[in-house]
């Protein structure tokens, strides 16, 4: 599933292809991939617009369009963009022509993600409870959400209410570099556990982002390139799996050493 670095990444790639050009089509291909908004409705506030922005929210892209809407991108699993002339996908869900000739598509295999509009976006982040996002949090607010928390780590910094924009890859990834076993109690963390962890949660999406989101490119000092079944931790143990909040977990027990 496209986690932050992912998005971020999208995101670059929307700003270097697609702004400042009239629109000239949008073809919904999958209308059960709206969200509060229909065909026709999406139609009507992209045809003749540009799109003069986009920021970046967890996992959400909004997309600016010179009438002050915004169009919403969330991937869900196989979600990515596609900006391109001639031939497209077989998995296009939404399909955008700009006057110029050139096309950008929302393309997604499973049809998980989800495209919607709003005028606010700070409003859609609010009406959804999303946490903070993990890359533009400060310190000090990341003390703050942890206060009374007690549950284990892993699902709780993956749970998108709490912080939004990491899922189940890089949170491994994030755990492993902060030496925190994945089912340690939030509330066993003291204020160095949660500096450790701050500082390598920013590192652990920077790097992921600068490495364009392809895991097994990055330095052999992260888990994620050893990350499958047999791997070889960093640090020369062997990599075991759990299960943290449902979801397969890797981690380093050598490293990572469990409290509470």
């Amino acid at each position: 599933m496209p986690e932050l670095p992912s998005v971020e990444i999208y995101k670059h790639y929307f700003d270097s292809t697609s702004l400042h050009q009239s629109i000239k089509e949008v073809e919904i291909r999958n209308p059960e991939i709206l969200v509060n908004t229909t065909s026709p409705q999406l139609h009507k506030a992209l045809v003749g617009q540009e799109f003069t922005s986009t920021s970046r929210y967890g996992k959400y892209l909004f997309c600016r369009l010179d009438n002050d809407q915004f169009l919403i991108l969330h991937f869900g699993m196989t979600g990515y963009l596609k900006y391109f002339q001639g031939d497209g996908s077989q998995h296009i869900r939404l399909l955008i022509s700009f006057q110029k000739g050139h096309y950008l598509a929302f393309d997604d295999m499973r049809k998980f993600g989800k495209v919607g509009l709003t005028t606010n976006p700070d409003s859609f982040i609010e009406e959804r409870r999303l946490g903070p996002d993990a890359l533009a949090i400060s310190f000090k607010t990341f003390k703050k959400i942890f206060k009374n928390r007690k549950g284990s780590i892993k699902p709780l910094i993956m749970n998108q209410n709490f912080l939004a924009g990491i899922g189940n890859l890089y949170a491994d990834e994030i755990l492993y570099q902060s030496q925190i076993h994945p089912l340690t109690k939030a509330d066993k963390l003291d204020k160095d556990d949660l500096q450790m962890l701050f500082q390598e949660m920013k590192r652990v999406l920077n790097k992921a982002i600068e490495y364009q989101d392809r895991p097994h490119t990055l330095p052999s000092s992260f888990l994620l390139p050893h990350r499958y079944q047999g791997g070889k931790c960093p640090d020369g143990g062997e990599i075991k799996t759990i299960k943290a909040g449902g979801r397969t977990t890797y981690f380093c027990p050598d490293y990572q050493k469990k409290r509470g």
